[in-house]
């Protein structure tokens, strides 16, 4: 039988036809429309050599031609990989080569690795001259419908092979958000997240509207004209919504935000909700889960109503999923201890694309182990305290950085605080700290000793940052994660030079 997250698609997109569905600001495509370029597109591709089981790698913008490319090659049965462009294309070459498509579309530059490649819009050209008749799904349900890489902080990216059944347990979970209303706004890349929850919205017959780049003034001008909006956002977004004159009141229209990717800080949630309204939900997960937990409305209103507590949680549990918290034994934790997440359900990956040995470091008995360092409460919600890998051993002392980043963030001065290890011929490692200062506060040495102080009362003595560096801005990868392999590399040339500790500007 076809895949069903295939034919769900094409029989909403029938259902839907007259229904405005993607729209990009300058052209709203219908339902029925879009369908009809999905089918001439999965026409060009075939033509290209693109069928069941090949490899397409798509690097290309947000722009609506790359959903209905996404679309077609699933109607194709295709593999397809959609690379992100920014703010970083370090691994392009390697990606692009490792996932081993047989043609890579792209609408910008890439390496030539020796595979066939087609602009996009040449192939946007060739599709409008074909009829547009329907297109037999060819995709399977255990056929591999996406490779979706890793951002490669800790290495090179790790290619994350999905499955078709996999993907439609994840719409599934996300279908019960979808409807008409309201209208979800896309603006964060859309080969990653974005993507796929603009096909859920579309699944449900609802409307998706393609906005590149984010900036809060364009953001709210597109909430009012379409209201009502949902959207997902990266936390630095909405901090940027918070500290822009232009939304720093609200946003008009915006009855809905989910949001994730990476961790936020509690503070500045609370400050959103009392800017934005309650309306908010935030998703735990990664690409080889899906989600895995959700702190509903619901939470966000009882974090402002007496629980403030649940503003640091990530959630509970969603359908489906079963979590563990276990110790490196694997032997279960009590609630209250900190230890690895695992978990199991029917939406994790197939494994690791032709990478058996890392399946053999992280699959066990049908669980997976996330890498995530985290403890439960006696109501279920899950707390994230850091990555595994992104643990600081000073002195023999386990330093976890999101518990030194959220006392940091503490200060009013500072708006965001991201920390790193850096290597110590004294401690073996020793805590290095990149504050981006708040708007109108100073900055320099005082203030960073009294961010430090908040820390060592948090805390302990020994998770006080050795260095501290002001910013003007924080590296973020494609995945909208702060990049700490670039501020390690950073950390490691300012450690040499003495007069960088304290303030330093970069």
């Amino acid at each position: 039988m076809p895949a069903a997250y295939v034919t769900d698609l094409v029989g909403s997109f029938r259902r839907y036809a007259e229904r405005p569905a993607i729209g990009d600001g300058s052209r709203v495509l219908t339902f029925g429309q879009a369908l009809t370029e999905v089918w001439r597109l999965a026409g060009a591709l075939r033509e290209l050599g693109v069928e069941r089981g090949t490899g397409l790698a798509c690097v290309t913008g947000n722009r609506p031609e790359t959903l209905l490319v996404r679309l077609a090659a699933h109607v194709l049965g295709a593999r397809l990989t959609q690379v992100v462009i920014e703010p970083a294309t370090d691994n392009l070459a390697y990606v692009l080569a490792d996932c081993r498509p047989a043609l890579v579309v792209a609408d910008t530059p890439v390496p030539d690795t020796g595979v066939r490649r087609v602009a996009l819009d040449a192939l946007l050209a060739s599709a409008a001259g074909l009829p547009g008749d329907p297109v037999p799904v060819a995709a399977r349900e255990e056929d591999i419908a996406r490779v979706t890489y890793t951002s490669g902080t800790t290495g090179l990216p790790k290619g994350v092979a999905s499955t078709f059944a996999a993907m439609r347990v994840r719409a599934g979970w996300a279908r019960r958000h979808a409807g008409a209303e309201p209208v979800f706004v896309s603006v964060t890349s859309l080969a990653q997240r974005a993507g796929g929850r603009c096909l859920e919205h579309l699944l449900g017959g609802g409307r998706v509207e393609i906005l590149a780049p984010f900036a809060p003034a364009g953001f709210a001008a597109v909430c009012a004209r379409l209201s009502p909006v949902a959207t997902y956002l990266l936390p630095s977004m909405l901090y940027r919504l918070l500290d822009d004159p232009a939304t720093a009141g609200g946003v008009p229209g915006l009855v809905s935000v989910s949001y994730g990717s990476a961790p936020v800080l509690p503070d500045r949630l609370r400050e959103a909700l009392r800017v934005y309204g309650t309306g908010f939900r935030q998703g735990y997960g990664m690409n080889e889960t899906a989600v895995l937990t959700r702190l509903s409305p619901a939470d966000h209103a009882a974090a402002l109503h007496g629980e403030p507590h649940l503003l640091a949680s990530a959630g509970r549990p969603v359908p489906g999923v079963e979590l563990s918290v276990r110790d490196e034994d694997g032997r279960e934790l009590p609630t209250g201890r900190a230890g690895e997440v695992w978990t199991r359900s029917p939406a994790m990956m197939a494994g690791y694309w032709h990478r058996p040995d890392l399946d053999a470091r992280v699959l066990r008995d049908g669980w997976l182990r996330t890498g995530d360092i985290a403890r439960r409460d006696e109501d279920g919600y899950l707390y994230l305290v850091d990555r595994a890998k992104d643990m600081i051993i000073v002195a023999g002392d386990n330093i976890y950085c999101g518990p030194v980043e959220a006392a940091l963030a503490r200060h009013p001065a500072v708006a965001q605080a991201v920390v790193v290890g850096c290597e110590s011929a004294v401690t073996g490692e020793e805590v290095h700290a990149f504050l981006l200062p708040a708007a109108g506060h100073e900055t320099g040495g005082r203030v960073a000793g009294e961010a430090c102080g908040l820390v060592a009362d948090a805390l302990a003595e020994a998770h006080r940052p050795t260095a501290v560096h002001w910013v003007d801005h924080i590296p973020l990868t494609a995945s909208g994660k702060p990049d700490k392999r670039r501020l390690r590399a950073l950390a490691a040339d300012l450690a040499a030079r003495p007069e960088s500790r304290g303030d330093a500007r970069g």
